[in-house]
């Protein structure tokens, strides 16, 4: 019996253990790939000496999508600002929508003008999810030109905030 508990518990640590912590200010995220809309593979890394903010949504989440479509004239006004410490800003959309259907009539629908799209259609199983700790929707993470999380689950008005003062 006490073998069978032993068994039972570490099982449970395992399967706990399986999903990541939500990262904290001053973590870096881990990186992932993403297709997105495209054919090519791209990565977070990739944008690494830029600011980026990366919004985790669903097309099902009417806040998640409020809030992203909030960011499209902060978006528009700091994509191609040189700022001191990094290149550019870019936003990096991922949802966690498991129809591609129902996730390209979302995006057509919100017209969301930057182009990092992602979505592998496994919902709350996505690798991505799971690797970067996402327990609720709305959820993002603002990272510096290291990829060190500057912010976490700010609005439109927090962000602009904080890129005009970059």
């Amino acid at each position: 019996m006490r073998k069978l508990i032993v068994i039972i518990a570490f099982s449970l640590l395992g399967i706990l253990s399986s999903r990541a912590q939500t990262p904290m200010l001053g973590d870096t995220l881990p990186n992932f790939s993403y297709q997105g809309q495209f054919a090519k593979p791209y990565y977070l890394r990739d944008l690494k000496g830029s600011y980026v903010l990366v919004h985790f949504w669903a097309s099902w989440n009417e806040e998640s999508r409020k809030m992203q479509m909030n960011y499209t004239e902060t978006f528009a006004r700091f994509k191609d600002r040189k700022f001191k410490a990094g290149r550019k800003f870019y936003i990096i959309s991922v949802s966690l929508d498991e129809s591609k259907n129902t996730w390209d009539i979302s995006l057509k629908k919100d017209k969301l003008p930057w182009k990092n799209q992602a979505c592998d259609f496994m919902g709350w199983n996505s690798p991505i999810v799971q690797k970067c700790g996402v327990k609720n929707i709305p959820c993002n993470f603002l990272l510096d030109p290291e990829g060190k999380i500057i912010a976490a689950n700010i609005n439109n008005d927090q962000l602009e905030e904080i890129l005009n003062n970059l």
